[in-house]
């Protein structure tokens, strides 16, 4: 198909997800926060355009030509959400994490921000969407675990730097850094039941430990 044709959309049709233009910033972030809103409540299957474009005050024609395909909305939405997320979990870390040298410490004061991140309400209940979803849509799945969490980059770098000191021994700092995770943040969410179920601060802190725990056990340098 030439490029000219690949355009063109008949008439009172939605133009393709390649097609969409991507119009006002604050008109467009306008119409992700109401999807968010109706896929939240009805899940992405159940959700029409025109649910939607009744969300966010505006025509279901301007919706296509923000995004393409309702589709192409989700995956904005999730973009978004993460985005937002890992603003604010850069901010954070630089407000409340002070290293103290203490690699035990200082470990599990970076791990209860990451699960308080984690355990964010809207962050779960799209997630939840996104599980119930994966059945008939498992792209959906693929594009949420698409980005890497930017605290975990920002741990294989710490590793990376107590291994030189000698206080650590990792083979694969990237993998380390991952693990760590999945026995604090992703522990937390699965207890959780994504955000189903609110863990108390002592539940939280047990998770926390028990995971560092594990994980210097594991790679600590043995003296």
């Amino acid at each position: 198909m030439s490029p000219s044709r690949q355009h063109q959309t008949p008439a009172g049709a939605a133009p393709s997800a390649h097609g969409a233009r991507p119009g006002r910033p604050g008109k467009r972030r306008a119409i992700i926060d109401a999807a968010r809103h109706v896929f939240l409540r009805n899940g992405f299957t159940d959700t029409s355009v025109d649910a939607i474009a009744a969300e966010a005050g505006v025509s279901k024609q301007t919706i296509y030509n923000h995004f393409g395909d309702k589709k192409s909305l989700f995956t904005a939405v999730i973009e978004t959400a993460q985005r937002d997320a890992t603003s604010e979990s850069e901010s954070r870390f630089a407000t409340e994490f002070k290293e103290s040298g203490d690699l035990d410490r200082d470990l599990r004061a970076a791990a209860r921000l990451w699960v308080e991140l984690v355990l964010a309400k809207d962050l779960n209940a799209l997630r939840r969407v996104i599980i119930s979803e994966q059945v008939r849509h498992p792209e959906l799945a693929e594009e949420w675990a698409r980005p890497r969490a930017p605290f975990e980059a920002a741990l294989a770098q710490e590793i990376e730097r107590q291994v030189r000191k000698g206080v650590l021994d990792v083979p694969d700092v990237d993998l380390a850094a991952h693990q760590l995770v999945l026995l604090t943040a992703h522990e937390a969410a699965h207890q959780s039941s994504y955000g189903m179920h609110e863990l108390s601060p002592a539940e939280i802190k047990k998770i926390v430990d028990d995971g560092v725990d594990m994980w210097l056990r594991s790679y600590r340098t043995r003296q």
